[in-house]
């Protein structure tokens, strides 16, 4: 016991979880729904039994959630999100044009500038958007353009909806909470 996962091992496993994550469904479910799932995970001789190998039982749900759970999830919202966020910007916003001057990649914020507007742009879940917009308000306060009363400052969040249907009245009533802070809305990776 106590031995590293051999590389080939991980990727054959890797493979095999993120084929089963495609077949249920897995961002779209509820958390209840995806404990079940890693449990069932665990379960599986190809899975967790192969994984017991290597490392101690007690790590193996541990390892499918963090070690390959997670990177699922974050390849697949790197795939869904958009990669023309001055087009987005443009059509959101409605300017004619804007510059990214700052990608906080750590803290998924892109700062753009447009005449005498500042466009922070936050990237989030729909489920979680507060915390998107949290980042961008915390993200704002820590910079010197937003002490120039001059410059106007406007938040766009692009928020994943996790292969998930967001009805219309949510939307709607997202994007007017967020216009009472000058923010924006642009929902991505609906069913």
């Amino acid at each position: 016991m106590g031995k590293k996962v051999p590389y080939t091992i991980a990727k054959e496993i890797k493979d095999i979880v993120f084929a089963e994550a495609d077949n249920c469904n897995y961002l779209s479910k509820s958390r209840t729904e995806n404990a079940q799932f890693l449990s069932q995970l665990v379960g599986m001789p190809n899975i967790g039994g192969r994984l017991s190998e290597f490392i101690q039982k007690a790590e193996v749900r541990t390892y499918i959630k963090d070690a390959i759970l997670n990177r699922y999830a974050k390849d697949k919202i790197q795939q869904k999100k958009p990669s023309d966020l001055e087009s987005i910007i443009k059509q959101t916003i409605s300017v004619e044009d804007c510059t990214l001057i700052e990608d906080d990649s750590a803290h998924h914020i892109k700062l753009f500038k447009s005449d005498r507007k500042y466009i922070v742009a936050a990237d989030g879940t729909v489920l979680k958007w507060e915390t998107a917009l949290r980042k961008a308000l915390l993200y704002i306060a820590s910079k010197p353009f937003a002490d120039n009363d001059s410059n106007e400052i406007v938040i766009l969040l692009t928020l994943f909806a996790r292969h998930q249907k967001v009805s219309p009245s949510e939307s709607r009533h997202l994007a007017k909470a967020l216009s009472l802070c000058s923010g924006h809305l642009y929902i991505y990776g609906e069913v």
